[in-house]
């Protein structure tokens, strides 16, 4: 009797279980309901915060005034812009002046502009000069110290040129060899600086008795004078005697006189007593550099229509020139030192 009262009051185990199952079925869930609102609003609250940021940094940077940093040295250029809250971004390349080394030359944005803190300014330095000092060129062949220079300033002023005329002296080293120079060598370049050169000009030449060329028609006179690569300059005579016709009158230095190879001489011719109506006479004159060494010279002529023909091909020292013509109106004369033409001219 009593065993069965106290199963009538006892619950079902079944049931209890179950009791238990759903409660915990409720807590789980506000759990998991609860962590998902946490989440949620962690979220939210990221979001909302890189809104906030991204609106800030968009129009919130201080404005500031670029300053002017041309035409400092660098670290001062470098200094302005970190007051400023600015960043350089450096270039650099090579400039003209030596003087600008280190140097600020250009800047991007200009000065004076308004940007936010924080913007990169690009900054143009200077590397100075390609070259900063002079080189050392005693020893050098001069035709070597022109070519390099000129591929040296190619592309930039140049600060070193060669003073002409140079100094030519007879001297035992090769002919165009630089014996002496002025401003010495690793003298520092501050701007334009002309090299004087003393160049040798070979040895002293041997001597030889100079022909006579007088009573010679002119065009033989240049023929021989060519043929002995002897340097000339033709003059017109003020005083001709009557009858001479295009022949040389005189000639210096005398004939029969000892001089040393390669010496000007000059002649004195006559003009043609008879012209064709449409032929003239006269004289090539030029004024050349004075060459370390004999150059290839050469007088071309093109008629009218027709092609250039070489007349004369002979070696010159430089200096004075003077050559004369017999032409046909129309006729282009051309005078080319290294196939480069100095002079060129049509007869009129």
């Amino acid at each position: 009797m009593i065993s069965k009262l106290k199963n009538f009051i006892k619950p079902p185990v079944r049931d209890s279980f179950q009791g238990k199952s759903d409660l915990e079925s409720r807590d789980e869930k506000n759990f998991f309901r609860l962590a998902l609102l946490v989440i949620l609003g962690t979220l939210l609250v990221l979001f909302f915060s890189f809104l906030l940021t991204f609106f800030i940094s968009v129009r919130g940077a201080e404005q500031t005034l670029v300053p002017d940093v041309t035409n400092e040295l660098l670290i001062d250029g470098l200094v302005d812009l970190q007051e400023k809250e600015l960043y350089p971004r450096i270039q650099t390349r090579y400039t003209e002046d030596p003087l600008e080394k280190n140097r600020i030359i250009s800047q991007d944005p200009k000065a004076g502009s308004v940007v936010r803190a924080g913007k990169r300014v690009k900054l143009m330095v200077s590397l100075g000069a390609v070259v900063d000092k002079v080189g050392s060129y005693t020893g050098e062949s001069l035709s070597d110290v022109r070519a390099q220079l000129q591929t040296l300033f190619a592309t930039y002023t140049p600060l070193m040129v060669v003073r002409e005329p140079v100094i030519f002296v007879f001297d035992d080293a090769p002919a165009g060899t630089i014996l002496e120079q002025t401003p010495p060598a690793d003298t520092p370049l501050t701007g334009p600086t002309e090299l004087v050169f003393v160049v040798s000009r070979g040895p002293v030449g041997e001597r030889y008795t100079l022909d006579d060329f007088t009573e010679l028609r002119w065009m033989d006179a240049v023929n021989r004078l060519v043929r002995s690569n002897q340097p000339f300059i033709f003059k017109q005579s003020e005083n001709e005697p009557e009858g001479s016709n295009s022949v040389v009158l005189s000639q210096t230095p005398a004939a029969g006189e000892t001089v040393r190879s390669g010496s000007v001489i000059t002649l004195e011719v006559s003009t043609p007593e008879r012209l064709a109506r449409d032929e003239r006479f006269g004289f090539i004159e030029l004024d050349l550099p004075q060459y370390p060494v004999s150059v290839d010279l050469t007088v071309e002529r093109t008629l009218i229509g027709g092609r250039p023909e070489t007349v004369y091909a002979l070696k010159h020292p430089g200096g004075e020139f003077s050559l004369p013509y017999r032409e046909s109106v129309g006729t282009q004369l051309t005078v080319k030192v290294f196939d480069e033409v100095v002079t060129s001219f049509t007869v009129e």
